[in-house]
């Protein structure tokens, strides 16, 4: 697959090694993506072939742009936990590359996970956001509702400075 008119893909598996390239090339210039600049690689790996096993069982799933051995992009789908939440699902890691950001691949991402949940029937989504970054203003502007923000729950440094805010996005499907 490539970047271009076919747009994001559904795959069943992703190289482990792959997306920790992707994740580690985000996490680096401060992307919003669940760890710190500094963290290590090596925790950057763990968590890649944990999703990476997530997928192969068939627990979340995952889009992506470009060819998976080397992705421009994904986005990651997590089924709700349990009957009274299985109609929604909860997006979560959209990444892209830092030198292909600012062309509408996220955007293509964040659609393409949206019109496959909701071909999965899938009544809302949910995601959380990062404070202090432009994201909780790009999801409110493609329709994404707010509904709560958790103050000072993410540490991304020592001491008051290093609080961010943690905010919540809905979109009813159906």
């Amino acid at each position: 697959m490539t970047c271009g008119p076919a747009g994001p893909q559904l795959v069943d598996r992703i190289d482990a090694d792959a997306l920790a390239r992707l994740w580690t090339a985000v996490t680096r210039v401060g992307g919003a993506v669940g760890f710190v600049e500094d963290t290590p690689g090596a925790e950057i790996r763990a968590a890649a072939q944990l999703a990476a096993a997530e997928v192969a069982a068939g627990r979340e799933q995952l889009l992506v742009l470009g060819p998976p051995a080397a992705p421009v992009g994904t986005v990651f789908l997590r089924r709700g936990a349990g009957p009274r939440t299985e109609h929604g699902a909860e997006v979560v890691r959209l990444m892209v590359r830092p030198d292909q950001q600012g062309r509408g691949h996220g955007t293509a991402l964040l659609d393409a996970a949206v019109a496959h949940a909701t071909t999965l029937g899938r009544e809302f989504l949910m995601l959380t956001a990062r404070g202090g970054t432009d994201l909780p203003r790009y999801y409110a502007a493609r329709g994404w509702t707010p509904v709560g923000v958790w103050p000072g729950t993410l540490r991304l440094g020592p001491g008051p400075d290093g609080l961010r805010d943690a905010h919540w996005f809905h979109l009813r499907l159906r």
